[in-house]
């Protein structure tokens, strides 16, 4: 059975706290958006407004009330500056979860987001229970697909028409690890 995460948990890596998201974070998440290709390797388009996306804000907070996504803004723990998202849904299938994250463009490529995700991959196989963590990118996303081969998550297939961009397909790799893998990396040793 899956524990009931309160609100107020908090995860803490060297350099960073991951905690729930607040309104006082929206401005930061809506300002990343508004880079150039930012939402490029995400499904959807970012919210046009930030009325949009307050409206989104008690959705999210819903979901990690009924267990289904943490979401979790990534803030560095000495300036409280944003950094980015990550965050855990549970898929349809029985004890695995997804993970999806992204990282502002002004601090992208200071190894944050391998922090966040380790610490995510360790709360989803202590906290969740999980016996199987996905996650996928866009083909062409560099970036996090070196994240994601550096917390030690395997390559398990190519996705052709992993979501529609405008008009256009875009291509995916879906990468995995298992408990038991994660066990055998020595990460379940902290």
């Amino acid at each position: 059975m899956q524990r009931v995460i309160p609100p107020d948990f908090t995860i803490q890596t060297a350099r960073c706290l991951l905690r729930r998201p607040i309104a006082a974070d929206l401005p930061h998440v809506f300002a990343a958006t508004r880079f150039a290709g930012f939402y490029d390797g995400m499904p959807g388009e970012p919210a046009a407004t930030m009325d949009e996306l307050e409206g989104a804000l008690p959705e999210s907070w819903r979901e990690w009330d009924e267990g289904i996504t943490y979401g979790m803004t990534i803030a560095d723990l000495t300036t409280n500056t944003l950094l980015g998202r990550v965050g855990i849904r549970k898929t349809s299938r029985v004890d695995e979860w997804n993970l999806g994250f992204w990282t502002h463009p002004e601090h992208q490529g200071q190894g944050y987001m391998t922090e966040a995700v380790s610490a995510i991959l360790t709360f989803g196989f202590e906290e969740l229970g999980a016996i199987k963590i996905v996650a996928s990118y866009a083909l062409w996303n560099k970036s996090s697909r070196r994240v994601l081969e550096k917390v030690g998550m395997k390559f398990i297939a190519y996705i052709p028409h992993a979501f529609k961009k405008q008009e256009y397909w875009v291509e995916a790799n879906k990468m995995s690890m298992t408990r038991r893998e994660w066990l055998l990396l020595g990460s379940g040793d902290r």
